[in-house]
């Protein structure tokens, strides 16, 4: 029968025998923290990419305004900007689809892992049904994975505003200059990849384009929303899982007389280690500062770093509950 052992995986490191069951207890704990990094990891891949998206935005809005010789040859100008934010919004909507796959897949083994049912899907199906974003920028990934590129046109413009709203006589003013990528109407109800459902109500809009940042924003806003609820709902099983750990440190502790390192649980037969898995709760813990990223995302759609969604013909939306729409 093999021994069951508490110890840093180190030369002389000080080791404590544990039970079978005990071993199999912190196995298992150390796998739902496992679990849970992999949905924070998602989350982050998601995180990421949406922010180079806004970098590229401001990017393409800085060479537009201050270098003045890109747009000697316009046309190639606009493809490579075109071009561009295509690239990262399929990394974008990847990221999304990876997320939300990722989400409820993970979710299903942390339910066997704790013994207690956490199921997701409602939340998604609830966003679904409630934003007009989630369910556009759902139907497009669907499009953009599989039919063509999801970008339409994009327009960048400067306005010069004035604080008095007229130039007439001369007041304080100041250059604005936004990057307007937009999704074609006309493509997006066209394809078969979108469900009817949805190309008809973007066509009931009676709009020729939709504003890309606002529904990029908006969707990200709704799955920010939804990792909150994830975190929420985990927070006392990881709580949970980090004791178990945290007791087998300080029983090594006790036994070294100092805090230990790489604490890991293993098997031993005939002397041989035949079986080893590292349970260090120093490390594991810091799981709980990762768990306090990205919450400001769940606002997104009310701030903008790249350039403010503005009202242009054509496009919707032209007004918003919510947010402020500029002229």
């Amino acid at each position: 029968m093999p021994d069951y052992v508490l110890g840093e995986y180190l030369l002389n490191g000080a080791s404590v025998e544990i039970d079978e069951a005990r071993f199999d207890a912190l196995l298992k704990n150390s796998e739902i923290i496992r679990v849970i990094w992999d949905v924070e990891e998602a989350f982050s891949l998601l995180a990421k990419a949406f922010i180079e998206f806004e970098e590229y935005l401001l990017v393409a809005g800085l060479g537009y305004y201050y270098k003045r010789d890109m747009q000697r040859d316009v046309d190639n100008f606009f493809d490579d900007v075109r071009q561009t934010i295509n690239l990262k919004l399929i990394s974008f909507l990847t990221a999304s689809r990876a997320y939300e796959d990722h989400l409820h897949r993970r979710m299903s083994c942390l339910s066997k892992l704790s013994s207690k049912k956490i199921d997701l899907k409602g939340n998604f199906n609830s966003v679904f049904d409630k934003s007009l974003e989630y369910r556009v920028m759902y139907a497009l990934r669907n499009h953009a994975l599989h039919r063509q590129l999801p970008l339409g046109t994009v327009a960048l413009s400067g306005s010069n505003l004035s604080e008095t709203g007229s130039m007439l006589d001369d007041p304080p003013s100041r250059m604005r200059t936004t990057v307007d990528p937009k999704i074609s109407v006309a493509e997006f109800c066209a394809s078969d990849k979108i469900r009817l459902a949805t190309r008809d109500e973007v066509e009931g809009l009676g709009y020729k384009h939709l504003d890309l940042k606002y529904f990029v924003r908006g969707f990200l806003s709704c799955l920010a929303n939804c990792h909150d609820e994830f975190r929420t709902v985990t927070q006392n099983i990881l709580e949970g899982a980090l004791g178990q750990l945290r007791n087998a440190q300080d029983d090594l502790a006790d036994k070294k007389g100092e805090g230990p390192k790489l604490v890991s649980i293993f098997k031993r037969d005939a002397g041989q280690i035949i079986e080893n898995h590292y349970v260090d709760f120093e490390r594991k813990s810091r799981l709980l500062d990762l768990r306090k990223y990205w919450t400001g995302l769940k606002s997104v759609q009310k701030g903008y770093i790249s350039s403010e969604i503005t009202s242009s013909k054509d496009t919707y939306p032209q007004a918003d509950d919510k947010i402020w729409i500029t002229k």
